[in-house]
């Protein structure tokens, strides 16, 4: 058989490992099999770049952060019928019997949309697609994502040094965090790190609570904005020190961006071995001639049934971007 492997979308730490079990996985059950990597993700197959890959090619990657094979956006690829049908005519002529793609919502799109023309051409590649973000916003009600507890890790330790300086200095930090519609790595971030306040998404702010939070605390403060809210940190920041001035009171107010900070850099154990877990079943699957299809997981062992693209793609049907209240309730007990 005659594999491939893509990473699309925004890059996390685990892809690197999803893409070294593929390999290893493949081999070591049919030596026979050849396995390409798709370079720069999408991009590269609208564009036919690819790149054989053995047990060497792989060699050393599963903790690295970022993806060897590389990934470009190509937001247009999920309704672009050209570039649809230049991606699908790439499979077809490379006689590639199943791409595997590590990616996000995006990607997921993407998938399906190939997938359909594929089978609408009657050509023999299938797509098993897992995801992969640091926002836990794939499919986020059948499994987490790849990438997501790496960047936890690294907002973790971001979140004490920044402690380290509030508490000397007797300061606030306002600190922005990835999580575009979700809130999940701010808020998990919060509850990891004990920061006082996370902001999320469409949340009513009372202002008025938070500075008497900050008043109450005296020491040190940090308050997570997750990326989705809609003031910055500026406009926050403007916000508590005209109430503090109201009252009277002097509080000095910084502003940290750690996102970029939270996407790269060593991955996680749970999402080298979760990442492998996946690849490995995909794998397996794709010998026992699988359909397309979505694989996801909780945990290293959980094996839930492959979710159908169409249904994968359609996130009312797959994810949700507010926190689950019981979380909200265990972090509340945790201040």
């Amino acid at each position: 058989m005659k594999f491939a492997v893509l990473t699309g979308g925004g890059d996390s730490s685990g892809m690197n490992a999803f893409v070294r079990a593929i390999v290893r996985s493949a081999l070591n059950i049919r030596t026979e099999t050849s396995i390409w990597g798709v370079l720069d993700g999408w991009k590269g197959l609208i564009y036919n770049d690819f790149r054989q890959l053995d047990k060497g090619s792989v060699a050393g990657i599963a903790s690295a952060g970022g993806t060897i094979l590389g990934t470009v956006r190509v937001p247009e690829l999920a309704t672009d019928p050209i570039l649809q049908e230049s991606a699908a005519r790439n499979l077809h002529d490379n006689r590639i019997d199943y791409l595997f793609v590590c990616g996000g919502n995006g990607s997921i799109k993407a998938a399906h949309a190939i997938n359909t023309l594929i089978k609408a051409d009657n050509i023999k590649t299938k797509i098993l697609c897992a995801p992969g973000s640091i926002d836990n916003d794939v499919c986020n009600s059948f499994g987490s994502s790849i990438g997501f507890y790496s960047a936890l890790d690294k907002s973790h330790e971001m979140l004490e040094w920044i402690k380290d300086t509030a508490s000397s200095h007797r300061r606030v930090y306002l600190i922005k965090s990835m999580g575009r519609d979700s809130a999940y790595l701010a808020f998990y971030s919060g509850i990891a790190a004990g920061a006082e306040y996370v902001i999320c998404p469409g949340e009513h702010v009372d202002y008025d609570y938070l500075a008497t939070m900050i008043e109450e605390r005296d020491r040190d403060t940090r308050i997570i904005v997750a990326e989705g809210f809609e003031q910055d940190l500026h406009t926050i920041r403007k916000t508590l020190e005209d109430i503090f001035k109201k009252r009277n009171v002097i509080h000095e107010i910084r502003t940290v961006d750690m996102s970029y900070f939270q996407r790269g850099g060593k991955a996680a154990v749970a999402d080298i071995i979760r990442a492998s877990w996946v690849a490995y079943r995909m794998v397996k699957d794709a010998y026992a001639k699988a359909d397309s299809g979505f694989y996801t997981a909780f945990y290293t062992g959980h094996a839930p049934m492959p979710i159908p693209l169409d249904i994968a793609a359609d996130d009312s049907r797959t994810n949700h971007v507010g926190i689950p209240n019981e979380i909200i309730d265990f972090a509340i007990a945790l201040r």
